[in-house]
């Protein structure tokens, strides 16, 4: 009796741990339809795009620098370790060029631009939290998601095209 009632009890919390899940999903679904459709009208003030594109592109530019000069000299080190009796020395400059510009370039780029704006987005998000100012936007009838997500993420994806 004791087992069965362990059985049921463990099948009611996966049956309310997979049904949190899906109400979870359907609320990150709806907020993403919301901030589609409010993507467009958040493009209003080129101003703030343009600044926003500034903070985005200039902004990672040197954290950018430093990580591909990094990743180069690790590279080459690596590089003159491995071919030391196989390739004369000399090619591996033009090797290692060709290799993190080409390949590991856009690839780091990426990641790093993408992390720092990933975080410069929740950290905003976080903040207004905090501050209480989505519960103030909520009070004065004004729909946070609106406000919000898609006006940050409508400057963001127009500095991509940047």
């Amino acid at each position: 009796m004791v087992t069965e009632e362990l059985a049921v009890r463990g099948v009611r919390f996966l049956w309310n741990r997979a049904l949190s899940w899906v109400a979870e999903v359907g609320r990150v679904v709806m907020m993403l339809g919301d901030t589609a459709k409010y993507l467009i009208p958040g493009l209003r003030s080129m101003r703030l795009v343009i600044q926003q594109c500034h903070a985005i592109g200039v902004g990672s530019l040197w954290l950018v620098v430093v990580v591909s000069l990094f990743t180069g000299a690790v590279a080459a080190v690596q590089a003159a370790y491995q071919f030391t009796n196989v390739v004369p020395l000399k090619f591996i400059g033009s090797v290692i060029l060709r290799s993190v510009i080409i390949e590991l370039g856009p690839v780091l780029t990426a990641l790093i631009v993408g992390g720092r704006v990933g975080a410069s987005i929740a950290a905003e998000l976080g903040t207004m939290k905090v501050t209480e100012q989505i519960d103030a936007m909520r009070a004065m009838a004004i729909n946070p998601v609106r406000y919000s997500s898609s006006r940050a993420s409508s400057r963001r994806s127009s500095c991509c095209r940047c």
